[in-house]
């Protein structure tokens, strides 16, 4: 390029040192005003969905007959925020038992929220919360990564 540069005449050569510094000053603007847009553009930390691990402690369980009461209002509950896209992925285990060793199963899910204060509170509506049958643990566990291989049509138990 500077064997090209030095036989163009004098005055086109000026030229053309004169318009590099201007080019890369446009250059440089044009990427921090774009990289400003994209800041501007891009939710805060704060707003991205986190998960957390909620489990159930069948052994906080005091009163077997009405968590057998509530049982289907719990089920309803958590139908309806999973329905609501507000909790996902939900386990179920059939072999853990309360107090007096017979067996009440628990369900496992992740709640979507964007702190572990808006978890709580989601959860405070389920009939088990609000009527002290069982208590809960909460564990963040982090944003959803990689999807689900379903999503991507892979076959997930072939």
């Amino acid at each position: 390029m500077t064997l090209l540069i030095c036989r163009v005449p004098f005055s086109i050569r000026k030229f053309c040192y004169a318009l590099v510094p201007l080019l890369a000053t446009l250059l440089f603007y044009v990427q921090t005003s774009h990289a400003e847009d994209l800041s501007e553009k891009a939710p805060k930390a704060a707003s991205f969905n986190n998960f957390y691990l909620v489990t159930w402690d069948t052994k906080s369980i005091t009163n077997r007959k009405k968590f057998d009461k509530l049982l289907s209002d719990q089920a309803g509950s958590l139908l309806k925020l999973w329905k609501a896209g507000k909790i996902e992925n939900v386990y179920i285990d059939p072999k853990p038992t309360d107090q007096e060793g017979q067996r009440v199963g628990t369900v496992a899910f992740f709640v979507r929220a964007t702190s572990p204060e808006t978890a709580k509170a989601i959860l405070a509506d389920m009939p088990f919360v609000k009527n002290k049958v069982a208590s809960y643990q909460l564990k963040e566990v982090g944003a959803f990564w990689l999807g689900r291989p379903e999503d991507l049509g892979i076959g997930t138990n072939d």
